[in-house]
């Protein structure tokens, strides 16, 4: 039985707000897809809904047309198509206007406008306006730009990025009715349904951006202004060259001997050899690119690799793993750092660093309280259930197997994957790996139980699950 969702914190209503839209909250793709297909069904045309990730047939369901955007930019691209080669003829071929005379090019007998001539940049600027039209006609058709958008005002609507779908049915659909909509969304299945008003204050147009569009407008005035101001006036001194280099400077080809910095008579090269490219000076290194501390950029102290196995932990662990990821031995593994390295602080700020890139990089899979339930992780298990995907679940940061291991070797599974885990290396800063690690080893501290865990203590306590 569905229910109205009660505010946080009560939502105004008067002169200053009305009612946009009834807003139906969902707790699967499927019984959204259903609702979706009621709505379309009842004949309700002004309707959107929103998910967590992309939901296969949605759009048909909620009977999305074809957008208008291909004959709009096709209409502006004939046009520029037109302009531009008007624009060609007639600063090319014609100097009668009074105004921004066109000069007539008199070259080698050629007609003053030929077609073929003029293609190029009749061709640039085609591309150009098709791409701004496409741009702004992408904004107009979306109703954009908004300065707020009174659905983030829900405390329900937080969760569409989490683990909730929701069905918005419009006030301006011909077939809305507030009684009889709220309880058709009732009938298709909705858990918990919202009255979504609109402040009439949000869509004014703040005092800055006025003053900063008329500021714009006459800016844009200026240079035409200036052109005008100059084309009929003529100067002894050479134009201005706000950066003189970039007009007389050496130029160095690749393969080639330097360009002569001396005189002819006495020549004189930049470099001994007179060469333009040059190797790298032997034993050198790209500022920012040393990585000596192998406890700070790999995790296990140094000297403790194995000579063995020189490609590193993440080689060696693709085999000799047991099913928690743990060495059997067969491979030797380096010596794992216990404690972070000096080059990490650990503090308040620090974990919270770890705590956004964690939320960021690892909950989709590993979750928010790290169990291995995370919406990627559910998904996946679930479709792999069904046998349309092949899936290994995700690992829980609570497992003992984990718990155990040294924080070196955690923050090399970060950075070097590890068993079906991919690396995080060349996404993630070593510091940021680090706070995650810091972070990881927080979330093992609360005394989360792993899922099985949980099972086991309500099937021996019946009572606690009561």
């Amino acid at each position: 039985m569905a229910h109205s969702h009660k505010h946080d914190t009560p939502v105004e209503t008067g002169p200053s707000s009305k009612l946009i839209s009834l807003v139906a909250q969902f707790d699967d793709p499927h019984s959204l897809v259903a609702a979706c297909d009621r709505a379309r069904e009842a004949g309700y045309k002004k309707m959107d809904a929103y998910s967590p990730f992309p939901v296969h047939g949605i759009d048909d369901a909620i009977g999305i047309r074809r957008t208008r955007l291909p004959f709009f930019v096709l209409a502006v691209g004939l046009g520029a198509c037109a302009f531009a080669l008007l624009l060609q003829y007639y600063v090319n071929a014609t100097d009668e206007s009074p105004i921004f005379p066109g000069y007539k090019f008199f070259i080698s007998g050629k007609p003053l406008f030929s077609l073929p001539a003029n293609i190029p940049v009749t061709f640039e600027i085609i591309v150009l306006s098709s791409a701004f039209a496409t741009f702004f006609g992408m904004w107009y058709l979306n109703g954009l730009p908004r300065f707020a958008n009174p659905l983030h005002r829900l405390p329900m609507f937080r969760r569409v990025t989490n683990d909730k779908f929701f069905l918005v049915l419009e006030a301006e659909d011909e077939k809305f009715s507030e009684s009889r909509s709220r309880q058709q969304l009732e009938e298709w299945g909705a858990k918990a349904i919202e009255e979504c008003h609109e402040d009439l204050t949000d869509q004014k147009i703040p005092n800055g951006f006025r003053l900063a569009g008329i500021v714009f407008l006459f800016a844009l005035l200026l240079p035409p202004a200036l052109i005008y101001r100059v084309s009929g006036m003529t100067y002894r001194q050479p134009r201005l060259h706000v950066v003189p280099d970039m007009d007389w400077q050496d130029r160095y080809n690749t393969q080639t001997r330097g360009p002569n910095i001396g005189t002819p008579e006495s020549p004189r090269y930049l470099f001994a050899d007179g060469r333009a490219m040059q190797r790298p000076v032997s034993g050198t290194i790209a500022r920012g690119d040393l990585t000596e501390s192998d406890e700070y950029f790999r995790g296990y102290k140094t000297g403790t690799l194995p000579v063995s196995e020189g490609a590193g932990p993440s080689a060696q662990d693709q085999d000799g793993q047991d099913q928690d990821g743990m060495a059997t031995g067969t491979t030797p593994e380096p010596e794992w750092v216990d404690g972070f390295p000096e080059e990490v602080v650990v503090n308040t700020d620090f974990l919270k660093r770890g705590k956004q890139r964690f939320e960021i990089y690892c909950v989709a899979c590993h979750g928010y309280d790290g169990n291995g339930e995370g919406l990627v992780n559910q998904r996946a298990v679930a479709l792999a259930a069904a046998g349309e995907a092949a899936w290994t679940a995700a690992k829980s940061l609570h497992d003992p197997a984990v718990k155990a291991q040294p924080i070196g070797r955690i923050f090399d599974t970060i950075s070097n994957g590890r068993a079906t885990m991919g690396p995080y290396k060349d996404q993630i800063p070593v510091k940021d790996r680090w706070a995650i690690t810091a972070y990881v080893r927080a979330l093992q501290a609360t005394g989360i139980r792993t899922p099985q865990e949980l099972a086991e203590a309500n099937s021996a306590t019946p009572e606690a699950g009561q």
